[in-house]
């Protein structure tokens, strides 16, 4: 059986020799014997015992953790059960940490489309975050609606071309209208304009907002504060209401 180092040891498992001198103040890792200088020595077993120390710590779980199960009976048993608290406690940090970079992002767009912070509190922010995830799912959706809508009359058509059954497509076109209609109707009602004159959000008429010029983020409108065609910041609101 080879016999090892504490120098040894730290080179083949790439820690320093602190930390193997660390472990062994703390009853995780003890030489298996001492040389006749004094120094300590170690076998395979340990550097298998240290290599196993070095995975768990990898995981995050604590050093007093850690020998709790190196000094169980139970310790598979043991460890599958600090393991699936450890993965819980990981999860609900990931979970936090995404909250905070939707915050990021909310307060980053809010500053790129007004060159200002639009939300005055805690309560304007959670809407704005809201209306963000929402208006993902929305567009989703959207996409979604509309590959529909294109299968529902390029089909019928397609297979009226080859029947002759004209009456299909009609049907299919008929759909693909009712859903496309449907998805713009709700588009309408989910989305409100910042009037850059008043700073506040409003809801155009329908056939004024439909026929108006847009881009991704914006659209061209009669603001009601200064009652002239401008370009309006689009906001999703979702479940949101529009504030008064």
């Amino acid at each position: 059986m080879s016999t090892y180092t504490t120098g040894d040891v730290a080179k083949l498992c790439g820690v320093s020799v602190r930390t193997i001198q660390y472990y062994d103040r703390q009853g995780l890792l003890n030489p298996s014997s001492m040389s006749t200088g004094g120094k300590r020595l170690y076998d395979d077993a340990d550097v298998r015992a240290l290599e196993y120390i070095l995975m768990l710590k990898d995981t995050g779980l604590s050093l007093a953790a850690i020998r709790t199960v190196m000094e169980s009976p139970y310790s598979t048993r043991m460890l599958q059960d600090l393991l699936g608290e450890q993965r819980q406690k990981l999860e609900s940090g990931i979970a936090e940490a995404q909250r905070r970079i939707t915050a990021i992002d909310a307060l980053d767009d809010d500053l790129a489309l007004h060159g200002t912070l639009t939300v005055a509190d805690r309560t304007d922010m959670a809407n704005h975050m809201a209306s963000k995830t929402l208006s993902h799912r929305f567009f989703a959706l959207m996409i979604i609606v509309s590959i529909l809508a294109d299968i529902a009359w390029i089909g019928t058509l397609v297979w009226s071309i080859h029947t002759g059954i004209w009456w299909i497509f009609s049907i299919g076109l008929a759909a693909a209208v009712i859903m496309m209609a449907a998805m713009t109707a709700s588009y309408y009602r989910h989305v409100v304009y910042w009037d850059p004159a008043t700073r506040r959000e409003f809801r155009p008429a329908f056939w004024s907002w439909f026929f108006a010029r847009h881009t991704l983020h914006t659209r061209l409108l009669r603001a009601p504060g200064s009652n002239e065609k401008v370009w309006c910041v689009e906001h999703f609101q979702g479940r949101v209401p529009v504030r008064k």
